[in-house]
């Protein structure tokens, strides 16, 4: 059971006021009504127009209005913020292999490095080898040989041409961006309201909301509505002189200037 419509009911049932009379008296919808008694916050048009209505059926029973508004905000309830949570890096096997990589590459240089200093030093250990003592080398005399017969220059050159490389294709890089997606268009907030100055009458008032009419009912001097539309916003005044439009905070003036010829008004302009 919800709080503020239970408190809601309550309220009207003291007073001995019906439901039927007083969607009359606030000329807001009797299912709307309903639907704040019930708690059934999903069958109300949009959370403006719905604070709206709990302003005004609050004031209409005398119930503190801040105070049933902040309740009505705690049980319609808020999402909570997405945390965006950094994903942890595995850990690096890397950094344990390479070191031992490294190691047995410098050990296989310095065997490598051994080796040839070993090798190299019993080839210079054969070279200082000499003859038995007492036996003394003879010295042999080679005869020159004969000088060898130059052979004919020849008479033809061939050139043998040297392949040059093809010529490397480069494929050219390029960054796509993805395309932005378009963002929703923001709500309209209509606010009706006839001055209470001196010479204003009452009007009959009728508002659609995307195709839906969420109000029909006479709007005495100093009266207000606040509506929220996404696509469009219709209003039919009877007497359009009295009555006054403001869209998104900014004031529209009246919506005729003929007392008494009913008129219609839509937003955006057609």
């Amino acid at each position: 059971m919800s709080e503020l419509g239970a408190r809601l009911r309550r309220a009207r049932e003291a007073n001995g006021i019906s439901l039927a009379q007083a969607a009359a008296d606030t000329r807001i919808l009797l299912q709307s009504l309903q639907a704040l008694e019930e708690g059934a916050f999903e069958r109300l048009p949009s959370d403006v127009v719905a604070r709206g209505f709990v302003r005004n059926y609050a004031q209409y029973l005398g119930l503190p209005v801040d105070e049933m508004i902040e309740l009505y905000r705690r049980e319609r309830g808020a999402t909570d913020k997405i945390r965006i949570v950094p994903a942890t890096n595995p850990p690096r096997t890397r950094m344990y292999v390479l070191p031992g990589f490294f190691a047995i590459f410098f050990i296989t240089l310095t065997l490598i490095g051994l080796a040839y200093v070993g090798l190299s030093a019993l080839g210079r250990i054969g070279e200082r080898a000499t003859p038995s003592a007492g036996v003394a080398a003879s010295p042999t005399i080679e005869t020159p040989s004969p000088l060898p017969t130059p052979s004919p220059l020849p008479t033809e050159i061939s050139l043998i041409a040297t392949p040059t490389p093809s010529p490397v294709a480069v494929t050219p890089f390029v960054l796509v961006l993805p395309e932005p997606s378009p963002t929703p268009a923001a709500p309209i907030v209509i606010e009706v309201r006839v001055p209470n100055v001196r010479g204003n009458e009452n009007s009959w008032v009728r508002v659609q909301v995307d195709g839906t009419t969420v109000f029909e009912a006479i709007m005495r001097a100093g009266e207000q509505q606040v509506f929220a539309a996404q696509r469009r916003v219709f209003i039919r005044a009877g007497n359009p002189t009295d009555v006054e439009v403001t869209v998104n905070g900014l004031q529209q003036g009246p919506l005729g200037t003929v007392p008494g010829q009913p008129v219609n008004w839509s937003w955006p302009p057609n």
